[in-house]
């Protein structure tokens, strides 16, 4: 069976009803072809990288094509190059023209953004061009609507992934032939419910939330509880039966430490459901966070780690 190399540069692992991420790896990771495909990707920070060909040799890093397809959890656009691959950088933002700085609208609620750094779309030698950058690709799948590029300028070229919302992304550097892959992840397949969660591993000595992040999305708003320690306290989420459109989330740790919460208490969020967060900390080591909506409507929770993170969805 022919062995498979890449580098993996950022990845999630979906297990239900929650998500876990392992580790970012570095180092090379080896998948026979059964095996290769991946979890859904749950990092939304910038991803850079560097070449491995510098512009100025004899044969640099120049893109010839442009390919997309769906995976079970994520969709995957690969640009394939010759000479080897370029620096890159790839984070959520406006995709502008190269040279004029104009910008290009996308399909979607959400922009990917790609440049490449030190890569050609044309013949170096020749002038002769190796890719159609006027194309607009509409591959119309889950979360990848619409792939377009701001063109080429003195050895960047850049494009725009049009997305069905603001999910978690990870790239691939790979070789034989080079070649760069974004993959997207599907959006929660997850129905939002009423019904209490409960969840979390229950190992985390203490309770310790760092902050609190909210977020705007096509049909949900979402609240992200950043945590300070590797693992999950327990966890419980349902809507209080004393205040119809509260939602109550609580935090249990294994010992009996006190508590502690950073960032403003309350915390005004202000979305159409997610409207403010407050928290009360108690002495037998328990937290309890009040999360004031709009209206009684189904929400879904993710546990996420690489940083452990509690993550509320609340249906619009």
């Amino acid at each position: 069976m022919r062995r498979l190399t890449f580098t993996l540069l950022a990845a999630g692992l979906v297990i239900a009803p929650a998500l876990a991420v392992p580790s970012a790896l570095t180092a090379p990771l080896h998948l026979t072809a059964a095996a290769a495909d991946l979890p859904a990707p749950t990092n939304t920070s910038p991803i850079s990288g560097t070449a491995t060909a510098p512009p100025w040799a004899t044969n640099p890093p120049t893109l010839v094509g442009v390919r997309t397809g769906r995976h079970d959890r994520y969709d995957r656009t690969v640009f394939d190059f010759t000479g080897g691959t370029p620096n890159y950088r790839v984070e959520y933002g406006a995709l502008v023209a190269e040279g004029t700085g104009n910008p290009i609208s996308l399909a979607g609620a959400a922009t990917l953004r790609v440049v490449f750094d030190g890569a050609f779309a044309h013949n170096v030698n020749t002038g002769a061009s190796t890719i159609d950058l006027g194309r607009v690709y509409d591959p119309r799948l889950p979360t990848l609507r619409q792939i377009k590029s701001g063109g080429e300028f003195e050895a960047h070229v850049t494009f725009g992934l049009g997305l069905a919302d603001r999910v978690g992304f990870r790239l691939l550097k790979l070789s034989g032939p080079p070649r760069i892959a974004i993959d997207v992840a599907h959006q929660p397949t997850q129905p939002f419910t009423t019904e209490r969660f409960f969840g979390g591993d229950g190992t985390a000595d203490r309770v310790q939330i760092a902050r609190v992040r909210s977020g705007a999305h096509p049909g949900y708003d979402r609240v992200v509880f950043d945590l300070s320690t590797a693992t999950t306290p327990l966890l419980t989420v349902s809507y209080t039966a004393y205040a119809p459109s509260t939602i109550h989330i609580g935090f249990t740790g294994l010992t009996t430490q006190r508590g502690t919460v950073g960032g403003p208490n309350p915390l005004s969020i202000g979305l159409t459901q997610a409207r403010s967060v407050s928290f009360n900390i108690y002495d037998n080591g328990t937290v309890s966070a009040f999360l004031t909506t709009d209206h009684r409507t189904g929400f879904r929770v993710m546990l996420l780690s690489n940083p452990t993170r509690l993550v509320v969805d609340v249906a619009h």
